[in-house]
């Protein structure tokens, strides 16, 4: 069971948030310190110091670390300069030699600490050519996830290697990424763990996705993971239609702590999910929240602005009815 921690958690942090951290939680995802466009924004200069507090933390705590995320898959995860040979576009080449020095150098850092990497986030997408179009897959072509995969197989070869999507709960995306991942294992790659984002909300039906999602990747030999958990509570899909987006955007109705009846709601919501994690738990490798409390979701700020009461712990680090939920069925599932 997992938490993602801001890189400024040392400071943002009060001294009974990071109890919580130490004590509800046996696992930790770096939420952004690890990815490429914030440690290494010119060529050549890290910046580890977030990264090493966090692990060194975890290790103290006998936290398990995941390694997040070695290729982002999305324009604007990535560092501009990764693409460019001074003028010019750099070629495949000097891409791949610098995607070799980063694999060594981020993996080679923390090698035996790192339980598991996500090795490659959000290649798939649903449109004609089956995967996302980004400066990667132009310069390098749509087959560069075998080489990555390889690669990273080669650095940390202990480590679990994982490739992470969104929407897998949803039968045609779970379908595309399946594919995907089984083409990567006939081309010799080693996948040990399939990652679910989990971007969850209110009113969905999506404990038979997770299951067929947990059972598929049995099917393929690699474990689930769910690796980044919430559930929203203010209903976000009007959002994405432009007819509808500017009167969704005027919500915030929770401002003053969600309603008794949105917290019950949202704590069945979790009980379904962890009774199905539970029922298929030699398949599951790790459950990880997105964030420790309400105050830490994203959520607060995504997909627009609006107070948010995602996880299992309010604003102040209290456990809300959702904690009990997943508690009682986690206690239960211990009995069995």
């Amino acid at each position: 069971m997992g938490a993602a921690v801001p890189s400024d958690f040392e400071s943002s942090f009060s001294a009974s948030k990071l109890r919580l951290l130490a004590e509800q939680f046996d696992c930790v995802t770096p939420a952004n310190c690890m990815k490429w466009n914030k440690l290494c924004r010119r060529e050549g200069e890290y910046h580890f110091g977030p990264a090493d507090r966090l692990v060194a933390r975890a290790t103290t705590n006998n936290q398990k670390i995941v390694g997040h995320t070695l290729v982002f898959n999305r324009p604007g995860n990535y560092p501009a300069w990764l693409f460019r040979d001074g003028q010019k576009e750099a070629d495949a080449k000097l891409v791949w030699k610098r995607i070799e020095e980063h694999l060594a150098t981020l993996m080679g850092r923390y090698a035996g600490k790192i339980d598991s990497w996500d090795v490659l986030n959000e290649f798939v997408e649903m449109n004609p050519l089956g995967y996302r179009e980004t400066d990667f897959t132009r310069v390098l072509g749509k087959d560069y996830p075998v080489r990555l995969f390889k690669m990273a197989a080669a650095v940390d070869p202990k480590a679990k290697l994982v490739y992470n999507d969104y929407g897998i709960e949803q039968a045609e995306r779970r379908k595309a990424i399946m594919a995907f991942v089984r083409s990567l294992q006939d081309s010799g790659c080693r996948i040990d763990v399939i990652g679910s984002q989990s971007h969850l909300e209110l009113g969905q039906q999506v404990t038979d996705g997770i299951e067929a999602t947990i059972q598929e990747c049995a099917k393929l030999g690699v474990l689930a993971a769910f690796t980044e958990l919430d559930v929203d509570v203010v209903p976000r899909k009007g959002f994405f239609n432009p007819k509808t987006r500017e009167k969704v955007i005027q919500q915030n109705p929770y401002t003053d702590g969600a309603p008794d009846e949105i917290l019950q709601q949202q704590a069945e919501f979790y009980r379904d999910i962890f009774e199905v994690v539970t029922r298929n738990r030699k398949h599951v490798d790790r459950v990880t929240f997105w964030g420790v409390t309400d105050a830490d979701s994203w959520l607060n700020n995504w997909p627009w602005k609006r107070t948010n009461h995602a996880l299992l712990f309010d604003r102040e680090g209290k456990p809300k009815p959702a904690f009990h939920a997943v508690a009682k069925v986690l206690a239960n599932a211990t009995t069995e």
